[in-house]
């Protein structure tokens, strides 16, 4: 008999696997749960490991953004970067003027004012991208802690804009416009 009702009861759970004990059910039809965000913390994750703020506000679609930013931005630094050392090397072979270290046969027929144009442009380039960097850096934590100020900000279904066409009664002159009203 034992093996009777083991048999059953498996029976029983592959077809009712779904079936929960109807105690203490929740008689409303909409359930809100929002656990409160800490800014503070997002910040902080986000200052530790670029991405890991919005991983913690449940936005973490944004994390391969911020990477994709980076890895664009370190690769132009790194290619204005070589152009900047490829620059400068020349124009200081250019100034030392060395049989025994010549100047790339590309730049021997270039000034070497236009050679340092260049460089300046160049280094320009690379110190520009270094700002980016730490603007990226810098937005990356801005994001996750407005994200986590505003986690639980509950925006009505009443917000609306109307647009709508409108005669302006007060004024002597019968007036024509447009009027856009916003509620929430």
């Amino acid at each position: 008999m034992p093996s009777y009702i083991r048999f059953c009861l498996i029976i029983y759970a592959i077809i009712f696997p779904g079936i929960k004990g109807m105690a203490q059910t929740s008689d409303s039809l909409f359930v809100f749960r929002s656990e409160k965000k800490s800014p503070q913390k997002a910040s902080f994750y986000s200052a530790v490991l670029p991405g890991m703020g919005q991983v913690y506000n449940g936005k973490a679609w944004k994390v391969p953004i911020i990477y994709a930013g980076a890895a664009v931005l370190g690769y132009y630094y790194n290619f204005n970067n070589n152009k900047y050392q490829e620059y400068k090397d020349n124009y200081l072979r250019k100034l030392a003027n060395d049989p025994n270290n010549p100047v790339d046969p590309k730049f021997r027929n270039a000034s070497p004012e236009r050679i340092l144009y260049y460089m300046n442009y160049w280094r320009r380039n690379r110190d520009l991208l270094v700002l980016s960097m730490v603007g990226l850096y810098l937005a990356n934590i801005v994001d996750a802690t407005v994200d986590a100020y505003l986690y639980d900000y509950n925006i009505s279904p009443d917000l609306s804009l109307r647009i709508s066409p409108m005669i302006e009664p007060f004024n002597p002159r019968a007036t024509t416009g447009i009027k856009v009203s916003l509620r929430f």
